[in-house]
């Protein structure tokens, strides 16, 4: 009988004890979640998150070419600037200056421009307009690397392909006059019967179906870099009472699993975006299945780290 009232009081200690621990788990959680976010706002129009949605479109690019026909990073060429004005503007705005002077333009490389190339002369030329631009309200554009992925080519997709090629060897600066139009003369001719096989599709004496091409373009903006689930899943580890090493266990083995997962949802969207011309089914999925997929793959995640990283430590 006389055990029962420090009985009462243990526990009433113990809850008090688990109180604290929740609350200062959800007060460390929502804090960190609020600095990381914030931060992240304004890391947006950096060239450090320019860097990051790259490799975010490449990676997702490189599964679209294994999946279907072929899949470009930065389709457009900026042909009409050139190579070697655009490496010597970049050069120029990255040392801090408005332009690049003849003879810089003169001494830059003539090779045809990488994708990283094309996307860094477009996000810099664009945060520099923006900054110079009072009217102009932050986000107002939409900016990001694009993916164009073809899943199953039609006429016109392998025209377009057969001129980009044409378009390269024109580029080409190691190649004269001669090997150009050599080179050049084969794919012509195809793209000339190409176009026959078309007029014959549009008379109707060939099938449509010949001609439909099962392609999608997107951009790879800053909400597709799942950078806010990542910050959710960093601030529970962080906010987690265990020892460091172990929260430095979940953090390495956590954000990269985050970032694949976030590819291969990208690379689904780009194959439902290609299948769903109306764009009915490709909004549900983006919008509304992926959201709570991601969510309830945070949570997982969490919890498997408690459970086999923490407590089984923690337990031997």
């Amino acid at each position: 009988m006389s055990e029962a009232p420090q009985h009462s009081e243990e526990t009433h200690a113990e809850r008090r004890q688990s109180r604290r621990r929740i609350a200062g788990f959800v007060g460390v959680f929502v804090t960190t979640m609020l600095i990381l976010l914030t931060a992240y706002r304004y890391a947006i129009p950096t060239p450090a998150n320019d860097w990051y949605l790259f490799h975010v479109a490449r990676d997702t690019s490189w599964v679209l070419s294994k999946i279907g026909y072929k899949s470009e990073l930065e389709k457009r060429s900026l042909r009409e600037l050139g190579p070697q004005r655009v490496r010597a503007t970049l050069a120029a705005w990255h040392a801090g200056r408005d332009t690049a002077t003849p003879e810089e333009i003169a001494a830059a490389p003539n090779a045809p421009l990488s994708a990283w190339e094309r996307w860094d002369y477009r996000s810099s030329d664009n945060r520099r307009t923006r900054a110079a631009s009072a009217t102009s309200p932050q986000g107002s554009s939409i900016i990001g690397p694009q993916v164009s992925f073809v899943l199953f080519p039609g006429i016109s997709s392998e025209i377009d392909n057969l001129q980009e090629q044409c378009d390269a060897i024109t580029d080409d600066p190691s190649l004269d006059a001669g090997e150009k139009d050599r080179q050049k003369t084969p794919l012509q001719a195809r793209i000339v019967e190409l176009r026959k096989v078309q007029q014959a599709i549009h008379k109707g004496e060939r099938p449509a179906s010949d001609e439909q091409t099962r392609s999608f373009s997107f951009i790879v903006v800053s909400e597709c870099g799942a950078i806010e689930v990542m910050a959710i899943f960093l601030a529970a580890v962080l906010a987690f009472p265990a020892p460091w090493w172990k929260r430095l266990v979940g953090i390495v083995g956590g954000l990269p699993l985050m970032y694949l997962v976030n590819v291969f949802r990208l690379s689904v969207l780009g194959v439902i975006g290609a299948l769903d011309q109306d764009g009915k089914w490709f909004k549900f999925a983006h919008e509304y299945v992926w959201q709570a997929v991601y969510i309830v793959f945070v949570v997982a995640v969490w919890l498997a780290w408690v459970e086999y990283i923490v407590r089984r430590k923690a337990e031997e």
